[in-house]
């Protein structure tokens, strides 16, 4: 059996399944102690929540209506109306319902937006993502239809006492050219932790405005939910130009919802 271009890609190994092999392998591994991989060490109190959560669905139908229905195609109507009202009154956004949609992780969510802004293009021409900011998130890797779809910048590395260091985006020497079809940042960046500036990441804002492309934030783990993150970063700015990635199910093990993005 032989198959396309997109099977090859598709079906062979990359850093994202592996971890998740190392994840499945954790959780059927007597003794583990689950530390990472975005499958933290479970808190018994939460289990207790989920598990009357959940009683009570069954208890009520809520569990039967949502288990065998579909959702709509930008999910479930009640949970959009929830984000917004939630996001319009912690945060004073002006968001509808409209402005999110929720994907099946974040996995599936950055394969659409990578292959929406970059790429091949009807003009003949090819755009690509750029990072500004290296080391980034292996999970992205091989999230693009295409190969050779990501460019990155070397950051400025600040040494900090103790043998600690902080970095930050290059602005002198950050290229963004008619070849970026959009910029994509992590908040905090996974494996290293590091939380990009409200002052970087306002700049950042200011040259996706002015080449009129996306700067796409991609929040797992970083405000405003879950929240698990140990700096005086605010949440992402408001701007239309700037889709914001949101993980709600990070802070939960073992019980997913799914994650939302807005634009």
């Amino acid at each position: 059996m032989t198959f396309s271009l997109f099977g090859d890609k598709f079906t062979r190994h990359s850093g994202i399944t592996r971890l998740m092999e190392d994840l499945n392998d954790g959780l059927r591994t007597p003794g583990a102690i689950m530390l990472g991989g975005g499958n933290p060490a479970q808190i018994p109190e939460m289990n207790a929540y989920f598990q009357t959560l959940l009683a009570d669905m069954l208890e009520n139908g809520k569990a039967t209506d949502a288990l065998c229905n579909y959702d709509g195609p930008q999910g479930k109507t009640e949970l959009l109306a929830a984000l917004a009202e939630m996001l319009r009154d912690t945060l004073g956004w002006e968001i509808e319902p409209q402005n999110i949609a929720l994907t099946n992780g974040s996995q599936s969510a950055f394969f659409y937006l990578f292959n929406l802004f970059a790429g091949r293009r009807a003009d003949g021409t090819t755009k690509k993502v750029l990072f500004p900011l290296t080391p980034e998130y292996i999970g992205y890797a091989d999230s693009g239809l295409e190969d050779d779809l990501f460019v990155s910048a070397r950051p400025n590395i600040e040494l900090l006492p103790e043998g600690q260091f902080k970095y930050h985006v290059d602005f002198e020497h950050l290229h963004i050219g008619e070849e970026t079809g959009m910029i994509c940042v992590s908040r905090p960046t996974n494996p290293t932790g590091n939380v990009i500036t409200d002052e970087e990441l306002m700049k950042l804002d200011v040259l996706a405005n002015q080449h009129g492309i996306p700067l796409v934030i991609d929040n797992a783990y970083g405000v405003p939910f879950p929240g698990i993150i140990f700096s005086e970063a605010r949440p992402a700015v408001e701007s239309e130009h700037c889709p914001v990635h949101e993980s709600v199910q990070t802070g939960a093990a073992g019980q997913p919802l799914r994650d939302h993005h807005r634009q």
